[in-house]
């Protein structure tokens, strides 16, 4: 029964979240051994991490053959960050400052999230597409940690025995996230058995579960009076999202959408975000009257995503 498709993934979805927010944690931890600035090590680490609930959905329907599901998951995530996330995030700080690293890795963002488009209008992301995207995700990686170690606020080492215990702890996180994402893949699948539904579209809307512990971590980040924090666990797990998690699924199988009409227009629509996000900050920083813009933006893409399965346009 639907009914009980839809209990079943949103239960795998609060475990998908639960466990990505305990690897947030325990990886923010074990940054200070690396011994980065607290912007770059939040887009690094945390951020990186941060994608493990789209990343390991992902990877489960590339194995299964739904790669088209995972991409949905993915576009669908990074659209509601740039937008939704932000947006919620500066309501709640009042206001949002970004410097001019903020606002240099934002360009870089948008560059980044309109690779994999490029690279699926063709209407494939092949192997040799992942092996690319990959790439580009571990030289932005080694430029910005090369970057992040000449900063001048820098996190002290902790002892080895608190470092044993958050390395365990991360893997218990890891676990519980890969058996959330596994319960979320077969569930949506079987709700598109039952209603008919494109794998992608549904991977856009289970896609706002898995934001679920970026705006947590970022709205905690903010309470602290450390939004900066929060921003660079926002963009790293954007820019992770597009390059590492997309390419690791084209590796696994590539990734060939039944209708491309979703994936481009939702590419369309992060490519957007990125862009509105930029624009609005580039004064050097983000108020609330921007902060609902970005909402907007947010709630147009659902309603253009929706009229597309609507009216069929395919």
């Amino acid at each position: 029964m639907v009914w009980r498709s839809v209990l079943f993934l949103c239960a795998g979805i609060a475990i998908v979240v639960y466990g990505a927010d305990e690897a947030i944690k325990r990886v923010s931890n074990l940054s200070r051994f690396f011994r980065l600035s607290v912007f770059v090590a939040s887009v690094v680490i945390a951020g990186t991490v941060a994608v493990l609930p789209e990343l390991s959905i992902g990877v489960i329907s590339a194995i299964e053959g739904t790669s088209s599901f995972g991409l949905g998951v993915v576009l669908g995530s990074n659209v509601a960050d740039l937008t939704l996330v932000v947006g919620v995030v500066v309501l709640v700080a009042g206001k949002l400052k970004m410097n001019s690293v903020v606002l240099k890795n934002l360009r870089i963002s948008f560059f980044s999230v309109i690779l994999p488009v490029l690279l699926l209008w063709d209407g494939e992301i092949s192997r040799v597409d992942g092996g690319i995207l990959l790439l580009a995700f571990i030289a932005y990686t080694f430029w910005l940690v090369r970057k992040g170690r000449d900063g001048e606020e820098v996190i002290r080492k902790r002892g080895i025995i608190r470092f044993a215990i958050d390395v365990s702890l991360l893997i218990i996180g890891i676990t519980v996230l890969f058996i959330g994402s596994s319960l979320v893949t077969d569930e949506a699948q079987a709700i598109n058995l039952s209603l008919g539904l494109p794998l992608f579209l549904i991977g856009v809307i289970v896609a706002l579960g898995t934001c679920l512990p970026e705006l947590a971590f970022s709205v905690r980040a903010c309470e602290t009076k450390n939004c900066e924090l929060g921003l660079g666990n926002i963009l790293g797990n954007v820019l992770a999202d597009s390059m590492l998690t997309i390419g690791i699924i084209a590796l696994i199988q590539p990734i060939k959408p039944t209708y491309v009409i979703f994936p481009l227009s939702t590419g369309l629509f992060v490519a957007i975000s990125a862009l509105t996000l930029y624009m609005l900050s580039r004064h050097g920083e983000l108020n609330r009257k921007e902060g609902v813009v970005l909402i907007i933006v947010y709630v147009v893409f659902l309603v253009v995503q929706s009229l597309i399965e609507a009216l069929n346009i395919l």
